[in-house]
């Protein structure tokens, strides 16, 4: 017969098993996937809000409030997505944490793009073919520094999550033995 004390130990360790199992499939795979849906949309509204700037120059949300004109640059939507994803980053809800990278990898390239206009403060010179090449460069050097620490949380967050998944297996086998 099974003594209490060994029930509430084997009742244990299967919780820590079961424990090591989500933790590599879940905050692991959601870490891994975040970067990438960042760095994804990212681009597509760093490279779209180029492409958008350049085939139609000029373009922008204008009102007043209380007498004052207001010129809406899409760096203030930036601004407003990056603050949303950063807040998101708070929740464990996987699809919160993706949502929240979707929001701060577009806010950055909305941000990125208005840079070179926020560096001059001359919207004139802004839409200039060199303003134009030179807000390119910026917006290829944040690209590829982006794509740079994606790739490295992608082999780090792989790293870590083989080293759960084998102290688990370890656990199991009885290769590691846990004291209570």
């Amino acid at each position: 017969m099974v003594s209490k004390e060994e029930k509430e130990k084997e009742k244990f360790e299967q919780r820590i098993l079961k424990e090591l199992g989500q933790k590599s499939k879940t905050s692991m795979a959601r870490r891994r996937k975040g970067p990438l849906i960042g760095l994804i949309f990212f681009s597509i509204a760093l490279w779209g809000a180029k492409l958008f700037t350049v085939v139609s120059p000029k373009t922008f949300i204008q009102f007043t409030v209380l007498g004052v004109e207001i010129h809406f640059h899409h760096f203030h939507f930036g601004i407003i997505a990056l603050a949303l994803g950063i807040i998101l980053a708070f929740f464990e809800s996987p699809k919160l944490i993706l949502f929240g990278n979707l929001l701060f990898g577009a806010g950055l390239g909305l941000v990125v793009d208005e840079y070179w206009l926020l560096l001059t403060f001359n919207e004139a010179a802004y839409f200039t073919p060199d303003s134009y090449f030179i807000s390119s460069m910026i917006g290829l050097g944040m690209t590829a520094l982006y794509a740079l620490v994606t790739v490295f949380l992608l082999l780090y967050t792989h790293r870590e999550k083989n080293f759960w998944d084998t102290f688990r297996e370890k656990v199991k086998e009885g290769k590691i033995k846990i004291e209570i």
